[in-house]
């Protein structure tokens, strides 16, 4: 009788009956070392990609951080906006030396309007741009702020340039302490302890970018503040002793009162005051500058 071909796989034959070829074998200790020598050359490769990604990523942040809280020299050259005459004020003490003619020479000659000057007002308002204009414009800010750190950057530099240093309105600043309390109290009274050296205005700048750049509890810590002060080029040892004698606390204590009398709910709010009284206004450039258009108008 005729033997029948078996279709079962013989054992001995990898490939016998199957319609692919065998895959490729290892020896069991040879593949065992293979695969740890991979995965050790896998940690090595991720370790290593890692490292330079954290590192490159620390030195971004450092760079950025640095530029943005670099403190700038109190001069013409870095704040070209603020170079205008140093007019003060009449408003008794504690200002009888803020933002005086004695108090700094301007290392250039100033290219705005004559009429531009900075001082402070009666009241004790820090100002800036022309005294005699046909209205004022009044900021409440808090250095803190994060609203008003984004006006300072987006409305204020087209308003300072257009409607206050063109000669064409009077801007004035009031700081209160809303949002960072003692923070804010402290770098407020920072900012008017430097007009005693003519750099009220320049330090109001520098607040703000130390504030997005380090944070208000590390920018507006007493030691960085001096530090920052003295990197600007302001005697440092001047503003220490001012701000510990905290002769501005009822300068401060007025700038809360003049908000809660007009109003003012939050920040930054802006008023305006065409010799009649302060009014609540929208804050936008648009409006502003109307105002200040129709002001002029009816002056003229």
């Amino acid at each position: 009788m005729a033997s029948k071909t078996s279709n079962s796989p013989d054992p001995s034959n990898p490939n016998s009956g199957m319609p692919w070829p065998a895959r490729a074998t290892y020896e069991v200790g040879r593949t065992k070392r293979a695969r740890q020598e991979q995965y050790r050359s896998q940690l090595r490769m991720f370790w290593s990609v890692g490292t330079l990604a954290l590192l490159g990523g620390l030195l971004i942040i450092f760079f950025s951080w640095r530029e943005a809280g670099a403190a700038k020299d109190v001069s013409c050259a870095d704040f070209p906006d603020y170079c205008v005459p140093l007019a003060g004020g009449d408003a008794g003490a504690p200002f009888e030396t803020f933002e005086t003619e004695a108090s700094r020479t301007l290392d250039q000659v100033s290219t705005h309007p004559e009429t531009v000057a900075r001082g402070v007002t009666d009241e004790g308002m820090p100002f800036i741009g022309n005294p005699d204009a046909p209205i004022a414009i009044l900021e409440v800010a808090d250095f803190a702020c994060p609203h008003c750190q984004d006006y300072h950057d987006s409305d204020m530099p087209q308003i300072m340039e257009d409607l206050i240093l063109s000669g064409k309105a009077n801007f004035q600043l009031v700081m209160t302490t809303g949002t960072g309390g003692a923070f804010s109290e402290t770098a407020s009274e920072f900012a008017l302890c430097a007009g005693e050296q003519g750099a009220f205005w320049e330090v109001n700048d520098e607040l703000y970018r130390l504030a997005q750049s380090q944070g208000v509890s590390s920018a507006f810590n007493i030691s960085n503040l001096l530090k920052s002060g003295a990197d600007m080029g302001l005697d440092q040892g001047a503003l220490r002793e001012c701000v510990s004698s905290n002769r501005y606390a009822t300068a401060m204590a007025n700038f809360v009162q003049f908000a809660n009398d007009n109003g003012v709910t939050g920040t930054p709010s802006v008023l305006v005051n065409f010799g009649d009284g302060w009014r609540m206004v929208q804050r936008d450039y648009a409006t502003l500058s109307d105002l200040v258009d129709r002001a002029n108008a009816n002056a003229g």
